[in-house]
C-alpha cells in the first residue's frame, strides 16, 4: 500500500535516510523533497550527520530548497532510567570535532550493544549473523531495527514489530541497554556545534508536561508541536504550551520511507516560516558567542 498523500506543509525540519533508520538515501529524500515541494527542510538522522554532505551535494541542484544541517541524539530521560529522549539540533556546524568525537562514539556503543544482543538472540534458539545485520545496517549505525529485519529474512518471526514484541523491546528477552548522555549534554553538543536544540515527538516522553516545563533550563528553544502522528486537539494543546513557555513550536513528519499506508510523507507537516526564522536567528546568536 502506498503511503499517505498528505501534503500539508512546505516546512519539514524531521526525517531520516539510510545513515540511520531511514529507506532512503540522502539523494533519493532530497528528490522526493522537490516532488514534494518541500521547500525548507532538516535531515535529522539519529546520532549521525554522515549524510548530509551527500544530501547538501544534491540540494545544490534545487535553488528553492533550503536545506538546514541537522541531528537526532538519544539522551536519558532526566527521572526515568528506563526511557530516554531524542532531541534534535539545527544548524549545527557538522564539521565541529566535539560533536563528531561524541557521535564516533555513539557508534561504536550501538555496534556493541547489537552485538550482544544477536548473541543473547542465539543463545534462545535464533540464530542469526552478526554480519548479515551489518549489511542490513548499511551505511547505518547498527539499531534494533536492523536485527529485526535479520530475524524476519531467517523466518524466526513474520514482522519487524514482532520481533520487537518480546525479544528486542525495552526489558525484551534479548534487550540490552546501551550507555545515553544525559539530556543536558545533547543540548552542550549541540550548542557547542553552533546550533539550536529541540525537543522530539515530547509526549513520547515519561510525564511529558514535566519535562517541558524543564526545557528552558537546560538550553532548550523548542519542541515539536506540529508534528505528523499529533492531532489538532494535541497540536493546541501543545501550542499553548510553547507559547506559555516562550518556545518555538516545532515539527515535522518524522518520515523513514517504510512506504506503509500509515506513513506520513515529507512536507505532512511542519512550522511555519517564522519558526525556522527565529531558530535560524537564534543559532547565528549561538554561534557569534565568543
Amino acid at each position: 500500500m502506498k503511503p499517505m498523500n498528505n501534503q500539508t506543509s512546505a516546512v519539514d525540519l524531521h526525517m531520516h535516510t539510510t545513515f540511520s533508520d531511514g529507506k532512503l538515501t540522502p539523494t533519493q529524500l532530497v528528490r522526493l523533497l522537490v516532488q514534494r515541494k518541500v521547500t525548507i527542510a532538516s535531515i535529522t538522522d539519529h546520532d549521525s550527520t554522515e549524510g548530509l554532505s551527500e544530501a547538501f551535494n544534491e540540494a545544490e541542484l534545487f535553488p528553492n530548497l533550503e536545506l538546514i544541517p541537522g541531528i537526532e541524539i538519544s539522551a536519558d530521560h532526566p527521572w526515568d532510567s528506563q526511557s530516554d529522549l531524542h532531541v534534535l539540533g539545527y544548524f549545527i556546524d557538522i564539521e565541529n570535532q566535539e560533536l563528531q568525537k561524541s557521535l564516533i562514539q555513539f557508534r561504536h556503543d550501538r555496534d556493541q550493544r547489537a552485538e550482544i544482543m544477536v548473541a543473547r538472540l542465539g543463545s534462545l534458539g535464533i540464530e542469526i549473523d552478526f554480519s548479515r545485520v551489518q549489511e542490513i545496517a548499511g551505511e547505518a549505525g547498527i539499531g534494533r531495527p536492523h536485527i529485526a529485519e535479520a530475524m524476519v529474512e531467517k523466518g524466526y518471526i513474520k514482522s519487524v514489530p514482532d520481533a520487537f514484541n518480546g525479544y528486542l523491546n525495552d526489558g525484551g528477552l534479548a534487550d540490552v541497554s546501551r550507555p545515553r548522555i544525559s539530556m543536558e549534554r545533547a543540548v552542550e553538543l549541540i550548542s557547542n556545534a553552533n546550533g539550536v536544540a529541540v525537543l522530539a515527538h515530547p509526549i513520547y516522553a515519561t510525564d511529558y508536561e514535566k519535562v517541558l516545563d524543564t526545557l528552558s533550563n537546560v538550553g532548550f528553544v523548542g519542541f515539536e508541536v506540529h508534528y505528523a502522528n499529533f492531532n489538532t486537539s494535541l497540536r493546541t494543546k501543545l501550542l499553548a504550551t510553547a507559547d506559555r513557555l516562550n518556545l518555538l513550536p516545532c515539527g515535522g513528519s518524522d518520515y523513514h520511507g517504510t512506504g506503509t499506508s500509515a506513513e506520513h510523507l515529507p512536507g505532512s507537516a511542519g512550522p511555519p516560516e517564522s519558526v525556522v526564522n527565529e531558530l535560524k536567528r537564534l543559532a547565528k546568536a549561538t554561534s557569534d558567542k565568543p
